[in-house]
Parts: C-alpha cells; sequence; structure tokens
C-alpha cells in the first residue's frame, strides 16, 4: 500500500485527483513526475480518488498505455482516498472533470482555491475511461500529457515550481 503522503518542506506537492484513483489520476501522477523530472524541477506529486476504493491496482489499460508510452505507473501504486490532510499539503490540486472541483469545494472547503482542471488551458475536462475499450484511455493519456505539461510552464513561469 502506498505510505501517507509526506511532503519535503523544499518541494512543493502537486496533487492529483480523480474519482477512484485507479485510471485518470494515477497516469497522470506518473506523467507529471515524469516531465517534472525531465525539466530537472523539484517537486513532489501524488494522487488520490474522491470515492477511491482504497488499495486496488490501477487499471490493467492505464498501466499498458502510460508503459507503452514510457511513462510508467509506479508498481507500488494503490488507490487511496482524498483526505483534507493531504489535499491541504499540496501547492495546486489537479481534478479532471468539474464535478470533482465541486466535490472537493463541499468535502475540502479549505483547499478549493488551489483546485483547478488538468484541461485548464485546454478547456477540456478529462472523462473517466475506467468502462472504456484501450482507445480511451490513450485518448486520456494524451490529453493528460498536454494538461501536465501547461500547467507545468505556467508553475515555472510563476515561480511556484523550480
Amino acid at each position: 500500500m502506498t505510505a501517507p503522503i509526506q511532503p519535503a518542506a523544499e518541494h512543493p506537492l502537486l496533487m492529483v485527483v480523480c474519482t477512484g484513483n485507479i485510471c485518470r489520476s494515477p497516469m497522470a501522477e506518473a506523467v507529471l513526475r515524469d516531465q517534472i523530472k525531465k525539466r530537472g524541477l523539484a517537486a513532489q506529486v501524488a494522487s488520490c480518488g474522491l470515492d477511491a476504493p482504497v488499495g486496488r491496482l490501477p487499471h490493467r489499460y492505464a498501466v499498458q498505455v502510460n508503459q507503452a508510452r514510457g511513462v510508467p505507473i509506479d508498481e507500488d501504486k494503490r488507490s487511496m482516498r482524498c483526505s483534507t490532510t493531504a489535499l491541504k499539503q499540496a501547492l495546486i490540486i489537479f481534478v479532471m472533470e468539474d464535478h470533482h472541483r465541486h466535490q472537493i469545494l463541499h468535502r475540502h472547503v479549505e483547499v478549493g482555491g488551489k483546485t483547478f482542471l488538468l484541461g485548464h488551458w485546454q478547456e477540456q475536462q478529462i472523462a473517466d475511461p475506467v468502462q472504456s475499450p484501450l482507445e480511451a484511455f490513450e485518448v486520456v493519456y494524451e490529453q493528460i500529457e498536454q494538461g501536465c505539461a501547461v500547467w507545468l510552464d505556467h508553475l515555472v513561469a510563476a515561480n511556484m515550481v523550480g
């Protein structure tokens, strides 16, 4: 099981949230980590689900698509439910759909001001592929990859991540 989130004071935490923490947010967690590493930035990344079935492995298609792109999901990744404590530790929280932001505003009001759509700059929501074929996961990966890259550009420009 994934250990509790313990951010280092000098490295901001970027949190990715979806519904079950088995498809989109584990994919995005791996993509963000990879992009941060490739850019030589210092930041931590974690993910959780608003209604996560705690302890589940990532969806096989999520694992397959990320692996095929050379951005594997951590083999120790297990689904975690979002907690106010974990969300408070984050510099910024990325969600996949508007209803995730609304749920955070309702359940974790303290962090609403730092919660944004991962696809904000593309003006898109990233739909849940959980019951969909492999091709839907490939589309989701592309949307996640674009969203992560643009957000990192903005966070670096704002000196929030360096």
